[in-house]
């Protein structure tokens, strides 16, 4: 029998050998966990480096000499894109190290440019323009952009990995657990905030099994809300004006029928753009909270709910919302986790 020293789970030497052959050449190093348990926490840096290290000893006996030297070369690769300087190409599936500071990057494999930063297509005219001011030119004098509307922007804004930074250009809308098919990081694809299967480390976390922590504008929860709200909130901060396109159209990332005064997307994805200024504005939902929803807001951060005995329902409610806009406030500057679903 081998033993895996993450785990402690006993294997038979040859289904041990057997798995990891499997796992080397057909899936990702990722993949590459106990076949008992399937420990450790991928989402965890820390624990699968130390993973890896101690695997690579016990691999060395047990696998064939081309399997290892695979192992090897995929253990180079997921080293290789923690490195700030890794980029994914946005033309092909290759990535590569980028010692320069320029915008313009050119894949060594598929030879055509993009940006660095922003990750799109080069085009002549991002030169001398910062990645907001060329995508408000494209906004402006772009036929082809203003043409897509509401349906680009929103295909423009796809998900971005935010361990490997690869980028996906994907319609929107489906189940809000994101698993990255480059580094298998699994992330929340409306906050970014990683998924936990077993040994959440934010403080005082009780809540078992797959979970991520949410802050409360995250479309995980805001999804709920019906178009006219979050317009309401968009409305308490800025003027919100909302193009009318008529309706009874075929929304283009998914092919359903729109509704007037939707832009021209369907329900879902309009209250994805919703969303996405609400965020872009950094404003808070709790504002229009009602009393229900302040409470279980609450709970969540473990703060006590308790009404007092002479209490008015307005006071009440009021230094709910008091004490849960401060404690948004500190976790924003402690950038801790703001909720648990």
């Amino acid at each position: 029998m081998q033993s895996l020293t993450s785990c402690q789970c006993s294997v038979c030497h040859e289904c041990f050998g057997q798995h990891f052959t499997i796992a080397v050449r057909d899936k990702h190093i990722r993949d590459m966990v106990c076949p008992v348990c399937s420990e450790p926490d991928i989402n965890d840096p820390e624990q699968l480096d130390s993973y890896f290290s101690t695997l690579d000893i016990q691999l060395r006996d047990c696998l064939e000499p081309d399997v290892y030297e695979l192992f090897h070369k995929k253990l180079t690769e997921h080293a290789l894109m923690k490195d700030p300087k890794f980029l994914w190409c946005c033309h092909c599936t290759s990535g590569f190290i980028n010692d320069g500071d320029q915008l313009k990057v050119t894949c060594p494999s598929c030879r055509k440019s993009f940006c660095a930063q922003c990750k799109k297509p080069w085009e002549p005219q991002h030169q001398d323009l910062s990645c907001e001011q060329f995508q408000q030119w494209k906004r402006e004098n772009d036929p082809e952009y203003q043409r897509q509307g509401l349906a680009g922007y929103l295909r423009d804004n796809g998900i971005t990995c935010p361990h490997c930074r690869f980028q996906y250009a994907l319609t929107k809308g489906g189940c809000m657990h994101f698993s990255c098919s480059q580094c298998r990081y699994q992330f929340c694809s409306g906050c970014n905030n990683p998924y936990h299967k077993t040994g959440c480390k934010t403080p005082q976390c009780n809540y078992p099994g797959l979970h991520a922590h949410h802050p409360r504008d995250c479309l995980f929860y805001l999804r709920d809300w019906e178009p006219p709200r979050l317009q309401a909130l968009l409305q308490v901060r800025i003027l919100f004006i909302q193009k009318d396109e008529g309706g009874q159209q075929i929304d283009s990332p998914c092919g359903i029928q729109t509704q007037p005064g939707q832009a021209g997307l369907c329900e879902k994805h309009y209250r994805e753009y919703l969303v996405s200024l609400i965020n872009a504005h950094s404003l808070d939902p709790a504002l229009l909270y009602e009393p229900n929803e302040l409470i279980r807001a609450c709970e969540r951060y473990q703060v006590d709910t308790q009404r007092g005995e002479n209490e008015e329902e307005n006071t009440y409610h009021a230094r709910l919302l008091k004490v849960r806009l401060f404690l948004s406030e500190i976790n924003l500057k402690l950038s801790l986790p703001a909720t648990c679903s």
